[in-house]
């Protein structure tokens, strides 16, 4: 029986060329994001009606959406803590710095993975935070090898999320916390305009399919996980999407500098510009949600009578 993978609104196509497909678009757009968005390739965190400004406030709430998923999942200093769709490595670096844990991070991307291995060395944490291109269902480690598993913004891209979850379970020791931040979709039916909205969010972004917070509960509850909980952020993320702010900066020559870069790397990478007016419509509409989810492995697993 095929494994359910939590949405009903699927669009870029699972199986082996998912992987491969994910991999090239965040290697060829790797310079584009650091450069526009910084070290953290993810959301900003901002108080409810608060307007952004400038570009160190970007900065400052990509920082807090870190802060606010370790608050909220209560992830403890010192963990050890697997990092799944590490990026560049921003959330983990402040993970391994000031929080002092141990962190593996691993991505599809080869360019990623290096990036985040220099940043690491430069910011002397190269003997806290380690950075591997791996598929994270098939990462090589160890059960009950992690005191937290760690997902900012990269659960979208993987298909089988009820294969996701199990993994999970299988790398938590026993106590063991799981905190994700994640794109997903309001739950229960979408109008035909906004199933549109969403599909062309899934094509250009390379995803294969979006759940809902709720449905995230639900997959792991399946998965024998405990003290599950998740929380809406739609209204303190929205503003990233912002036109003018989410491209920190006009790019030189418009459309003809969009035409060269699709010539020189692909059309892929073009889903880099749509992304935002896309993402503002589907957070405007409310088709589009974002939040956090947390979730505790059990100490003591139940055993059957």
């Amino acid at each position: 029986m095929k494994a359910d993978t939590g949405s009903a609104y699927p669009s870029a196509p699972a199986g082996p060329g998912l992987n491969a497909a994910v991999e090239r678009y965040y290697d060829t757009t790797l310079d584009l994001y650091e450069d526009l968005w910084g070290e953290h390739v993810h959301h900003g965190f901002w108080d409810v009606g608060e307007r952004p400004g400038n570009d160190d406030e970007r900065h400052a709430a990509t920082d807090r959406l870190v802060r606010e998923l370790v608050a909220f999942a209560g992830i403890p200093s010192g963990a050890r803590v697997l990092d799944v769709g590490c990026g560049i490595g921003g959330p983990a670096l402040y993970l391994a710095g000031p929080l002092g844990c141990e962190v593996e991070g691993v991505t599809l991307s080869a360019a990623q993975a290096a990036r985040a291995n220099e940043k690491a060395a430069e910011a002397g944490l190269g003997g806290r935070a380690h950075f591997h291109q791996r598929d994270a269902l098939d990462n090589g480690f160890p059960d009950a090898s992690f005191d937290a598993l760690w997902a900012v913004e990269s659960l979208m891209h993987i298909a089988d999320r009820t294969a996701f979850f199990a993994e999970a379970m299988r790398l938590l020791r026993p106590g063991g916390v799981l905190a994700i931040a994640t794109w997903s979709v309001r739950d229960g039916e979408l109008s035909a305009e906004e199933h549109r909205v969403v599909d062309q969010i899934l094509r250009h972004q390379v995803m294969p399919s979006f759940s809902s917070l709720e449905e995230h509960e639900r997959l792991a509850l399946a998965a024998g996980f405990a003290e599950v909980s998740s929380v809406d952020w739609s209204a303190n993320v929205a503003n990233s999407w912002e036109p003018n702010f989410a491209q920190v900066r006009e790019l030189d020559n418009g459309r003809a500098m969009m035409r060269d870069l699709a010539r020189d790397r692909g059309v892929d990478v073009l889903g880099f510009f749509y992304a935002g007016p896309l993402m503002l419509k589907g957070f405007s509409t409310g088709a589009m949600t974002y939040g956090a989810v947390r979730a505790v492995k059990p100490a003591a697993l139940p055993t059957e009578d």
